[in-house]
Protein backbone atom coordinates (compact mmCIF):
# COMPACT_ATOMS: atom_id res chain seq x y z
CA UNK A 1 0.00 0.00 0.00
CA UNK A 2 1.46 3.74 -0.80
CA UNK A 3 -0.01 6.53 0.42
CA UNK A 4 0.53 10.10 -0.25
CA UNK A 5 -0.03 13.00 1.99
CA UNK A 6 -1.17 15.94 -0.36
CA UNK A 7 -1.77 18.50 2.45
CA UNK A 8 -3.34 18.68 5.52
CA UNK A 9 -6.16 22.23 6.40
CA UNK A 10 -7.71 23.03 9.13
CA UNK A 11 -7.41 20.04 10.84
CA UNK A 12 -8.25 17.79 8.27
CA UNK A 13 -5.33 15.67 6.34
CA UNK A 14 -6.27 14.66 2.78
CA UNK A 15 -4.32 11.63 1.44
CA UNK A 16 -3.95 9.51 -2.00
CA UNK A 17 -3.59 5.78 -1.67
CA UNK A 18 -2.34 3.06 -3.83
CA UNK A 19 -3.66 -0.72 -3.25
CA UNK A 20 -2.38 -2.86 -5.24
CA UNK A 21 -4.52 -5.65 -7.13
CA UNK A 22 -2.31 -8.48 -5.00
CA UNK A 23 -3.39 -6.51 -1.96
CA UNK A 24 -7.09 -6.60 -3.12
CA UNK A 25 -7.08 -10.19 -3.88
CA UNK A 26 -5.14 -11.45 -0.49
CA UNK A 27 -8.02 -8.76 1.45
CA UNK A 28 -10.57 -10.44 -0.75
CA UNK A 29 -9.07 -14.20 0.55
CA UNK A 30 -9.20 -13.76 3.99
CA UNK A 31 -13.02 -12.29 3.49
CA UNK A 32 -14.22 -15.32 1.60
CA UNK A 33 -12.88 -17.63 3.83
CA UNK A 34 -14.16 -16.21 6.92
CA UNK A 35 -17.86 -15.95 4.65
CA UNK A 36 -18.27 -19.31 3.65
CA UNK A 37 -17.68 -20.36 7.18
CA UNK A 38 -22.02 -19.33 7.66
CA UNK A 39 -23.08 -20.65 3.98
CA UNK A 40 -25.11 -23.14 3.57
CA UNK A 41 -25.31 -25.07 -0.01
CA UNK A 42 -27.16 -28.19 -1.01
CA UNK A 43 -25.88 -31.05 -0.44
CA UNK A 44 -22.89 -30.30 2.00
CA UNK A 45 -22.97 -29.18 5.87
CA UNK A 46 -22.73 -25.45 6.90
CA UNK A 47 -19.03 -24.19 5.88
CA UNK A 48 -18.10 -27.50 4.96
CA UNK A 49 -19.05 -27.07 0.84
CA UNK A 50 -15.46 -26.61 -1.11
CA UNK A 51 -14.41 -22.87 -1.23
CA UNK A 52 -15.12 -22.64 -4.94
CA UNK A 53 -18.75 -23.58 -4.89
CA UNK A 54 -19.37 -21.97 -1.69
CA UNK A 55 -18.04 -18.37 -3.09
CA UNK A 56 -20.76 -18.74 -5.63
CA UNK A 57 -23.49 -18.38 -3.09
CA UNK A 58 -22.01 -15.45 -1.36
CA UNK A 59 -24.16 -12.29 -1.31
CA UNK A 60 -21.98 -10.01 -3.74
CA UNK A 61 -23.08 -6.61 -2.27
CA UNK A 62 -21.64 -8.12 1.26
CA UNK A 63 -18.87 -9.72 -0.16
CA UNK A 64 -18.05 -6.29 -1.65
CA UNK A 65 -18.80 -4.26 1.61
CA UNK A 66 -16.34 -6.79 3.35
CA UNK A 67 -13.86 -6.76 1.40
CA UNK A 68 -13.93 -2.65 1.02
CA UNK A 69 -13.73 -2.11 5.35
CA UNK A 70 -10.74 -5.49 5.26
CA UNK A 71 -8.73 -2.89 2.71
CA UNK A 72 -9.57 0.47 4.51
CA UNK A 73 -9.01 -0.94 8.14
CA UNK A 74 -5.36 -2.16 6.57
CA UNK A 75 -4.60 1.02 4.85
CA UNK A 76 -5.39 3.61 7.90
CA UNK A 77 -3.33 1.47 10.15
CA UNK A 78 -0.94 1.44 7.69
CA UNK A 79 -1.26 5.45 7.03
CA UNK A 80 -1.43 6.47 11.11
CA UNK A 81 1.44 4.58 11.85
CA UNK A 82 3.62 6.00 8.81
CA UNK A 83 2.74 9.44 9.52
CA UNK A 84 2.44 9.22 13.21
CA UNK A 85 -1.37 10.58 12.73
CA UNK A 86 -3.97 10.93 16.27
CA UNK A 87 -7.31 10.49 14.83
CA UNK A 88 -10.29 13.13 16.52
CA UNK A 89 -13.02 11.47 14.48
CA UNK A 90 -13.87 8.94 11.66
CA UNK A 91 -11.93 8.96 8.15
CA UNK A 92 -13.75 10.07 5.20
CA UNK A 93 -13.81 8.13 1.74
CA UNK A 94 -13.74 10.90 -0.33
CA UNK A 95 -13.30 8.53 -3.40
CA UNK A 96 -12.36 5.08 -4.75
CA UNK A 97 -11.34 3.70 -7.94
CA UNK A 98 -11.34 0.82 -9.67
CA UNK A 99 -8.07 0.27 -12.11
CA UNK A 100 -7.91 -1.83 -15.33
CA UNK A 101 -5.35 -3.92 -13.66
CA UNK A 102 -7.30 -4.42 -10.74
CA UNK A 103 -5.67 -2.13 -7.85
CA UNK A 104 -7.62 0.53 -6.14
CA UNK A 105 -6.70 4.25 -6.31
CA UNK A 106 -8.43 5.83 -3.06
CA UNK A 107 -8.87 9.32 -1.93
CA UNK A 108 -9.03 10.13 2.19
CA UNK A 109 -9.84 12.98 4.58
CA UNK A 110 -8.75 11.91 8.00
CA UNK A 111 -9.98 14.50 11.31
CA UNK A 112 -6.26 14.60 12.88
CA UNK A 113 -6.33 15.73 16.54
CA UNK A 114 -5.17 19.19 16.80
CA UNK A 115 -2.00 20.75 18.37
CA UNK A 116 -3.16 23.15 21.50
CA UNK A 117 -1.19 25.54 22.85
CA UNK A 118 -2.40 26.31 25.97
CA UNK A 119 -2.60 30.45 26.86
CA UNK A 120 -1.83 31.93 29.72
CA UNK A 121 -5.51 30.97 30.88
CA UNK A 122 -5.08 31.54 34.54
CA UNK A 123 -4.18 35.55 33.86
CA UNK A 124 -7.29 36.18 31.81
CA UNK A 125 -9.87 33.98 33.81
CA UNK A 126 -8.52 36.19 36.97
CA UNK A 127 -10.30 39.38 35.28
CA UNK A 128 -13.65 38.31 36.29
CA UNK A 129 -14.19 37.78 40.18
CA UNK A 130 -14.46 34.58 41.57
CA UNK A 131 -17.17 35.77 43.87
CA UNK A 132 -19.20 36.67 40.39
CA UNK A 133 -18.09 34.13 37.95
CA UNK A 134 -19.96 31.54 36.20
CA UNK A 135 -19.02 28.59 34.66
CA UNK A 136 -20.25 30.18 31.79
CA UNK A 137 -17.93 32.97 32.18
CA UNK A 138 -14.83 30.27 32.11
CA UNK A 139 -16.84 28.64 29.22
CA UNK A 140 -16.60 31.78 26.74
CA UNK A 141 -13.14 33.30 28.37
CA UNK A 142 -11.67 29.83 27.12
CA UNK A 143 -13.55 30.23 23.31
CA UNK A 144 -12.59 34.01 22.99
CA UNK A 145 -8.35 33.01 24.20
CA UNK A 146 -7.54 29.73 22.91
CA UNK A 147 -7.47 29.02 19.06
CA UNK A 148 -8.12 25.42 18.05
CA UNK A 149 -8.58 24.05 14.28
CA UNK A 150 -11.11 21.74 14.51
CA UNK A 151 -11.57 19.63 11.47
CA UNK A 152 -14.81 19.99 9.49
CA UNK A 153 -15.51 16.14 9.27
CA UNK A 154 -15.85 16.24 12.94
CA UNK A 155 -18.36 18.77 13.11
CA UNK A 156 -20.35 17.41 9.59
CA UNK A 157 -20.67 14.31 12.14
CA UNK A 158 -22.02 16.09 15.19
CA UNK A 159 -24.49 18.02 12.85
CA UNK A 160 -25.53 14.79 11.38
CA UNK A 161 -26.30 13.42 14.89
CA UNK A 162 -28.34 16.24 15.75
CA UNK A 163 -30.80 15.95 12.47
CA UNK A 164 -31.04 12.64 13.21
CA UNK A 165 -32.32 13.20 16.66
CA UNK A 166 -34.41 16.07 15.30
CA UNK A 167 -35.91 14.00 12.31
CA UNK A 168 -36.91 11.38 15.50
CA UNK A 169 -38.47 14.20 17.63
CA UNK A 170 -40.56 15.42 14.32
CA UNK A 171 -41.38 11.42 13.55
CA UNK A 172 -42.63 11.26 17.09
CA UNK A 173 -45.36 13.80 16.24
CA UNK A 174 -46.37 12.38 13.22
CA UNK A 175 -44.76 15.67 11.41
CA UNK A 176 -43.13 16.05 8.01
CA UNK A 177 -39.72 17.61 8.92
CA UNK A 178 -40.29 20.44 6.66
CA UNK A 179 -43.20 21.22 8.98
CA UNK A 180 -41.91 20.60 11.83
CA UNK A 181 -39.06 22.96 11.36
CA UNK A 182 -41.90 25.32 10.04
CA UNK A 183 -43.52 25.43 13.65
CA UNK A 184 -40.11 25.97 14.85
CA UNK A 185 -40.16 29.22 12.76
CA UNK A 186 -36.92 27.57 10.94
CA UNK A 187 -35.31 26.21 7.86
CA UNK A 188 -33.46 23.29 7.53
CA UNK A 189 -30.28 25.69 6.49
CA UNK A 190 -30.65 27.65 9.40
CA UNK A 191 -31.13 24.59 11.52
CA UNK A 192 -27.63 23.26 9.84
CA UNK A 193 -26.03 26.50 11.19
CA UNK A 194 -26.88 26.23 14.61
CA UNK A 195 -26.30 22.69 15.10
CA UNK A 196 -22.22 23.92 13.25
CA UNK A 197 -22.02 26.65 15.78
CA UNK A 198 -23.03 24.51 18.34
CA UNK A 199 -21.21 21.78 17.64
CA UNK A 200 -18.00 23.45 17.06
CA UNK A 201 -17.94 25.23 20.19
CA UNK A 202 -18.31 22.09 22.19
CA UNK A 203 -15.83 19.94 20.60
CA UNK A 204 -13.43 23.07 21.42
CA UNK A 205 -14.32 23.71 24.81
CA UNK A 206 -13.96 19.89 24.84
CA UNK A 207 -10.53 19.76 23.92
CA UNK A 208 -9.43 22.46 26.11
CA UNK A 209 -10.29 21.10 29.23
CA UNK A 210 -8.42 18.30 27.92
CA UNK A 211 -5.46 19.68 27.81
CA UNK A 212 -5.74 22.53 30.71
CA UNK A 213 -6.32 18.99 32.59
CA UNK A 214 -3.14 17.63 31.37
CA UNK A 215 -1.69 20.66 32.21
CA UNK A 216 -2.15 20.57 35.43
CA UNK A 217 -1.80 17.09 35.68
CA UNK A 218 -5.74 16.66 37.34
CA UNK A 219 -6.92 13.52 37.06
CA UNK A 220 -9.34 10.81 39.14
CA UNK A 221 -7.70 7.94 40.81
CA UNK A 222 -8.97 4.37 40.72
CA UNK A 223 -10.00 3.77 43.92
CA UNK A 224 -12.22 6.65 43.45
CA UNK A 225 -13.22 6.31 40.18
CA UNK A 226 -14.27 2.55 41.39
CA UNK A 227 -16.62 4.30 44.13
CA UNK A 228 -18.27 6.23 42.24
CA UNK A 229 -18.89 3.64 39.77
CA UNK A 230 -20.49 1.08 42.75
CA UNK A 231 -22.73 3.92 43.84
CA UNK A 232 -23.91 5.01 40.51
CA UNK A 233 -24.12 1.33 39.10
CA UNK A 234 -21.81 1.76 36.52
CA UNK A 235 -20.27 -0.81 34.27
CA UNK A 236 -16.93 -1.84 33.71
CA UNK A 237 -17.50 -1.25 29.96
CA UNK A 238 -17.92 2.59 31.13
CA UNK A 239 -15.08 3.45 33.15
CA UNK A 240 -13.56 5.48 30.55
CA UNK A 241 -16.34 7.81 30.10
CA UNK A 242 -17.08 7.84 34.06
CA UNK A 243 -13.05 8.56 34.14
CA UNK A 244 -13.37 11.50 31.69
CA UNK A 245 -16.70 13.08 33.47
CA UNK A 246 -15.02 13.05 36.52
CA UNK A 247 -12.15 14.78 35.29
CA UNK A 248 -13.75 17.28 33.21
CA UNK A 249 -15.59 18.51 36.43
CA UNK A 250 -12.67 18.44 38.23
CA UNK A 251 -10.73 21.01 35.81
CA UNK A 252 -13.44 23.31 35.60
CA UNK A 253 -13.54 23.49 39.40
CA UNK A 254 -9.99 24.26 39.04
CA UNK A 255 -10.94 27.07 36.78
CA UNK A 256 -13.63 28.52 38.99
CA UNK A 257 -11.09 28.76 41.94
CA UNK A 258 -8.29 30.55 40.23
Amino acid sequence: MNTKQIKIEKGTAYLEATVSHEEVDIEKNHVVDEMIKTVTVKGFRQGKAPKAVAEKNLDPDKLSDHILNHVMSHLLEHTIEENHYRLLGRPVLEELKAEKDGSWKIKLQLPLYPEIKLGDYTKYLKTKDKKDRKVEDVYQALLDHEKVDVSELVINEEVNHSLERLASQSKSLNLPLEDYLKALGKNLEQVKKEYSDSAEKSVRLDLLLLEIAKDQKIDTEDKELLELAMVSNVSSKQMDQLRSIMNRRKTIDYLMGI
